[in-house]
């Protein structure tokens, strides 16, 4: 796919504490790699990735955030310009499960009134490593409750991660097709007929 050749653009951005393997979860997709030796993100880190996703060629760009607390401005300043926000925990981690709420509530309010314009999910991240501390329905019932939908990951594996990824950026072009049918159906208010004076009376010619 050439640099211009794309249907769709779509903006991802992914948040969660340190080291619950945002970089590598982002690089099994665009890439189709895993790297043990990542370290946590000192701000943010881009990736690109061209897919076709339900016959569209789509070009998906990826930012990766630190979660770091003192980085959390960065964070919270980029969240205007996202599509699609992947929140993520490591489920042999039981502090960064706890702290969807807080990183949830963040995204509230940065994004203010355009919360319900931009879909939010959560991802429970490392499910290859057997001694894991948070079961798989602990955690649906617990983002459902919140209010969003669930996935889980390996990305040492790949196990789900390109359906991860690729069934958010549907919920992001279902989004646009709607706001773009509102803004096509917004009919604007007829101007009424200019008025023609004809002597000292004023007729509107029809």
């Amino acid at each position: 796919m050439s640099k211009y050749d794309y249907d769709e653009k779509c903006r991802l951005l992914i948040i969660g504490d340190s080291f619950v393997g945002k970089t590598s979860f982002l690089s099994r997709y665009a890439k189709g790699t895993f790297n043990l030796t990542y370290l946590a993100t000192a701000g943010f880190e881009f990736f690109t990735k061209d897919d076709e996703i339900d016959n569209k060629n789509v070009r998906i760009e990826l930012w990766d955030t630190s979660g770091y607390e003192k980085f959390h401005s960065l964070t919270a300043s980029s969240f205007s310009n996202a599509e699609g926000i992947m929140v993520m925990f490591d489920v042999t981690n039981p502090t960064s499960f706890e702290n969807i709420r807080n990183w949830t509530e963040s995204i509230k309010t940065h994004l203010s009134s355009e919360y319900n314009n931009i879909p939010v999910i959560i991802i429970g991240n490392k499910i290859d490593i057997v001694e894991r501390e948070i079961k798989t329905e602990e955690a649906r019932k617990y983002c459902k409750d919140l209010g969003f939908k669930y996935y889980e990951t390996s990305a040492k594996t790949g196990e789900n991660v390109n359906d991860t990824i690729r069934n958010l950026v549907r919920e992001v072009l279902k989004k646009k097709v709607r706001k773009n049918k509102k803004e096509v159906n917004v009919m604007e208010i007829p101007k009424p007929h200019d008025s023609k004076k004809e002597g000292n009376c004023s007729c509107i010619i029809l």
